[in-house]
C-alpha cells in the first residue's frame, strides 16, 4: 500500500464513489452484512441498498479507524485483526469484540484498543 493511503482501508472503500462502502468493510472484517449492520445500528436491507451511503459515512470511518488501530498493534495484519474482531475477549466478560459493538457499546472496545495503545492491561 501507498504511504498516502495509510490513514485509511482500501479494501473498505467502493472504487468509483470513494466513500466507505459497509459491504466491502464487512467482507474485509470477516462481518456478514446483518453484523455489520448491528455494528453501525442501520438495517441489512438499507446497507444492501445503499452500502456507501453518505449517512454511513461517519460511522464507517469510525469504525476504519480502529481498525487502524488495530493493524498498528497487531502487525499490520488483516487477518489479525478479524481474527481478534472475532474471539470471544475475556475483558469483554468472553463477548467477541465486534458483537460487544453490535450491542451498541463501541466504547467498551474502544478501550480495550486504547490499552493496548498504552501498554496497560484493564
Amino acid at each position: 500500500m501507498t504511504p498516502a493511503l495509510r490513514h485509511t482501508l482500501v479494501e473498505g472503500h467502493n472504487p468509483q464513489s470513494g466513500r466507505f462502502d459497509a459491504i466491502r468493510l464487512a467482507r474485509a472484517l470477516g462481518l456478514s452484512v446483518p453484523e455489520m449492520a448491528g455494528v453501525l445500528g442501520y438495517t441489512p436491507r438499507g446497507i444492501r441498498a445503499n452500502p456507501d451511503s453518505k449517512n454511513l459515512q461517519t460511522k464507517l470511518g469510525g469504525l476504519v479507524g480502529l481498525v487502524i488501530r488495530l493493524m498498528e498493534e497487531l502487525d499490520g495484519s488483516m487477518e489479525n485483526v478479524r481474527i481478534w474482531l472475532h474471539a470471544p475477549h475475556p475483558d469483554l466478560g468472553g463477548v467477541p469484540p465486534y458483537r460487544t459493538m453490535q450491542q451498541g457499546n463501541f466504547e467498551a472496545v474502544e478501550t480495550l484498543i486504547a490499552a493496548m495503545e498504552e501498554g496497560t492491561p484493564l
